[in-house]
C-alpha cells in the first residue's frame, strides 16, 4: 500500500497520464495508513525497590539510617547541644528514635548488649567512661566493628562535674576521649572514624564552662529527649512501661538508657521490639561528613588524626 502512496504523490501537481488521484484523497489515505502504523510498545516504569528487612527483625530494615547531627558551637561559642530535657532537640524528626548507651562498656553486659541490637540489624551510640575503655579496650574495638557510634562520658564518672575545678573538669573530659582512642589506636580507619565528636556530661551536669570548652573544640553535647528510669532500680517492665510512656510524650526522640543496668538488658530486646510495632524507626546519630576535621583540628583538640600507617 505504501509503493501506491508515494507514487500517487509524486503524481501531484505534474501532468497526468491516465487517472490523477485528488490530492486530498491522497491525504486522506495517508493518514488511514499511519493509524493503520502499529506504535511501539509503551516502555515501563521501574517499579521502586523496597528497603531491605533485618532477616532476624520482620519490623526492622536491615540497615539503620544514619542522622547527621551538626558539631559546630553556636555564635556564642557554646557546644552545639542536642536533646529537650535540656536543650533542642535537633535534626531528629517525630517517630524516629536514636538509641544511646550510657556508661560502658561494662565486662559483663556489653556482648549481650551488641548481640541484641545486632538482632534488630540495630546501630546505637555508646557514651564510653574513660576507666572501663581502658579496662577492656577490646570491647571498646568490638563495637566500632560492628558499626556504632561511639561517644565519651567522661573519665570517671563523677557524680556532678559541675563541683570539680576547672583542671579536673579538663582532666575528665580529655581522659574519656583519650581511652577511647588509645583502645582505637591499632584499628583500621574506618573503625577508628566510629569515635564521634560527642560527649554526653554524668548525670546531665553541665555548666557553663564546660560547654564553652567543649565548644572551642567543636565537640558536640548530648542530653537526651526521653529516657527509660533504669538507673532507679526498677523493675525490667516498669523500665519498659516508663520507656513507652515517655516515647510517646516526647515523639521519640534521643533516648539515654544505661547497659550497666542487669534490668535494662533484660528488657531491651523487647523495648525495641514494642518502639517498633508502635511504628516508631530507629536512626543511629552521626557527625556531619566534615565533623570529625574539625574536632581534630581545633586549638586543644580532644579529637586527633588516625596515624599514617608504618612503612613495611
Amino acid at each position: 500500500m505504501r509503493l501506491r502512496f508515494v507514487f500517487a504523490s509524486a503524481l501531484v501537481g505534474v501532468a497526468c497520464v491516465g487517472v490523477c488521484l485528488d490530492p486530498a484523497l491522497i491525504k486522506a489515505m495517508a493518514r488511514i495508513e499511519g493509524a493503520l502504523t502499529p506504535s511501539p510498545p509503551a516502555q515501563s516504569t521501574p517499579r521502586p525497590t523496597a528497603p531491605a528487612t533485618c532477616p532476624t527483625d520482620p519490623l526492622a530494615p536491615a540497615t539503620t539510617p544514619k542522622l547527621a547531627f551538626d558539631n559546630r558551637p553556636d555564635a556564642a561559642g557554646r557546644a552545639a547541644r542536642y536533646g529537650t530535657l535540656q536543650y533542642p532537640r535537633g535534626p531528629i524528626a517525630r517517630m524516629q528514635v536514636a538509641l544511646t548507651i550510657d556508661d560502658g562498656p561494662d565486662a559483663a553486659l556489653h556482648e549481650r548488649v551488641l548481640d541484641i541490637l545486632d538482632k534488630h540489624c540495630l546501630k546505637a551510640t555508646f557514651f564510653f567512661v574513660g576507666i572501663l575503655a581502658n579496662a577492656r579496650p577490646d570491647l571498646v574495638r568490638e563495637t566500632a566493628a560492628r558499626g556504632h557510634t561511639i561517644g565519651t562520658h567522661s573519665l570517671t564518672h563523677p557524680d556532678n562535674m559541675r563541683r570539680l575545678s576547672a583542671a579536673s573538669q579538663d582532666l575528665q573530659i580529655t581522659g574519656g576521649f583519650q581511652a577511647a582512642e588509645n583502645a582505637l589506636e591499632t584499628t583500621p580507619a574506618g573503625q577508628r572514624a566510629a569515635l564521634a565528636p560527642f560527649f554526653r556530661f554524668p548525670g546531665l551536669n553541665d555548666s557553663p564552662a564546660m560547654l564553652a570548652y567543649l565548644g572551642q573544640r567543636n565537640i558536640a553535647v548530648f542530653s537526651a529527649d526521653f529516657g527509660t528510669d533504669d538507673w532507679k532500680g526498677i523493675s525490667s517492665s516498669e523500665i519498659e512501661r516508663r520507656g513507652l510512656r515517655d516515647a510517646a510524650e516526647s515523639g521519640g526522640g534521643v533516648v539515654i538508657v544505661h547497659e550497666s543496668r542487669p534490668h535494662l538488658v533484660e528488657t531491651l530486646d523487647d523495648l525495641i521490639t514494642q518502639l517498633e510495632r508502635r511504628g516508631y524507626s530507629f536512626v543511629q546519630l552521626t557527625p556531619t561528613p566534615s565533623g570529625g576535621a574539625l574536632a581534630a583540628s581545633a586549638p586543644g583538640a580532644l579529637l586527633h588524626p588516625a596515624p599514617a600507617p608504618k612503612q613495611s
